[in-house]
């Protein structure tokens, strides 16, 4: 029997998929979780394709996944423009549904989320209909945590809809997401900034989008859960730190893109600064890469990590 080679039929984002490949220095976004504060990523993204940084792939946890799936369907200005519009034009009603009928007194009764992830999914689908991680055109990483374990999953085939729930699945805010028979919840919990995925998906050169930095905003330690939320946002960003020590195996260039001060609080489920918030970032960032960095090498015996991080 003769074969007869069949024609195949290459996307365009296969192709860049494959050519990003082959590249030897791969360099990676890493966007973090935070909230309503991922708004600060859409004008640090802006910010960095302007000056003409280009991604071959984009590693995100909780809303840094959204905004990095986003982006890795178009990783061009016209893709930041379709990623701001849609930050502004969400409203707390679409993220939080019925929340000013909700009473926050549910969290001390049986359950396992205070809101529905209705609107979320349907922000998701609206977006990305029934696309997989293969259509991006970058490779793609979405992290999540276990539920019962804690253990760090990522994310990088298959369809994007129930990852993307689950990276963001807030505990006790939305609820824990299915996948497999196994319950996940938001990726945050296990790695709220994840440099390492990228690293294991072959990224040399990282750039940080940190929603979540230091510098970003203090929390007015006014109540009980006050302190509570401070003390897991503290303990979150320990890992980064380990993280940003332990790297020196490992022979990469870490970008930290600067955090933006605020002179403002920005209470959970509020939009109203999104745009400000934007704005912000995006000229932090723009000030960062046009030349005021400073370089920090840490040498140790098996490699190096290079450091950029804005001059003092």
């Amino acid at each position: 029997m003769r074969f007869e080679p069949q024609l195949v039929q290459v996307t365009r984002a296969q192709w860049l998929r494959r050519l990003a490949g082959r590249r030897k220095d791969r360099v990676a976004f890493v966007f973090s979780g935070g909230g309503q504060l991922g708004a600060l990523q859409v004008g640090a993204l802006r910010a960095l394709i302007e000056s003409g940084v280009r991604a071959d792939m984009a590693v995100g946890t909780s809303v840094g996944a959204l905004n990095a799936t986003l982006i890795a369907f178009d990783p061009t200005p016209g893709g930041v423009r379709q990623l701001k519009e849609m930050w502004l034009g969400l409203t707390e009603e679409d993220l939080f549904p019925g929340r000013f009928k909700t009473s926050w007194a549910r969290m001390l009764v049986r359950g396992n989320r205070v809101f529905e992830s209705t609107g979320l999914r349907r922000l998701i689908e609206t977006r990305l209909g029934e696309a997989s991680f293969e259509d991006a055109a970058l490779q793609l990483g979405v992290v999540a945590t276990e539920l019962e374990t804690g253990a760090e999953e990522v994310f990088t085939s298959g369809k994007l809809l129930e990852p993307l729930l689950a990276s963001a699945a807030m505990p006790g805010i939305y609820p824990p997401v299915d996948i497999g028979g196994r319950s996940f919840i938001d990726g945050g919990v296990v790695n709220n900034v994840p440099i390492a995925p990228a690293i294991a998906l072959g990224a040399r050169t990282i750039y940080v989008l940190n929603a979540t930095g230091h510098g970003h905003q203090k929390r007015p330690l006014i109540r009980p859960m006050d302190y509570l939320l401070h003390a897991f946002s503290l303990a979150r960003s320990q890992r980064l730190v380990i993280e940003q020590a332990t790297l020196a195996k490992e022979r990469i260039r870490l970008v930290m893109l600067p955090p933006v001060p605020l002179d403002f609080f920005v209470p959970f489920a509020s939009l109203q600064h999104t745009e400000r918030l934007i704005e912000l970032a995006y000229e932090r960032t723009q000030e960062f890469l046009t030349g005021a960095t400073e370089t920090v090498l840490e040498k140790v015996e098996e490699g190096a990590v290079e450091t950029v991080v804005p001059a003092k």
